[in-house]
């Protein structure tokens, strides 16, 4: 996720179908991946609130993005041009942790009133100077996030 409300509101439902899921089957969250975000303050506390590993942040760079325009992968595109190699390295990262096998967590979803109120505050509260600047970053930023 890069921050964004909407987004951890879905990982938040996400986490809920895993726990509610892993009652009767042997599911578990390996963590959380930030998808193109330039902060993590956010992230960090929703995994407060519903503790689960953060596997990875990658930042907020136009090259993933242009691998989607494209119709091709990072990797394929670093093959001609190897300074994206250090951006497939991300990918590399979460790949190494998910073939170590991680335990994984079964989360606890944080209830709608509860993440509402905990994410709301961060853009709500009196005197930040920076909130215009926040929502106005935000608001040019990609929301996503992903499970694995």
């Amino acid at each position: 996720t890069d921050n964004g409300f909407d987004a951890l509101f879905a990982a938040n439902r996400i986490g809920a179908s895993v726990r509610e899921k892993s009652r009767t089957h042997p599911l578990r969250l390996a963590g959380l991946i930030g998808n193109r975000t330039s902060k993590r303050d956010l992230i960090d506390k929703y995994v407060q609130s519903c503790p689960m590993p953060v596997l990875e942040v990658l930042p907020l760079i136009e090259d993933i993005r242009v691998s989607r325009v494209k119709g091709k992968t990072l990797f394929e595109m670093a093959e001609k041009d190897p300074s994206l190699k250090y951006v497939c390295d991300y990918y590399l990262n979460i790949a190494d942790q998910l073939l170590a096998g991680p335990e994984g967590v079964v989360p606890k979803e944080v209830p709608d009133r509860e993440l509402f109120s905990l994410l709301s505050d961060f853009y709500l509260t009196p005197g930040d100077a920076k909130l215009d600047e926040a929502a106005a970053a935000s608001d040019e930023e990609l929301e996503e996030v992903s499970f694995v």
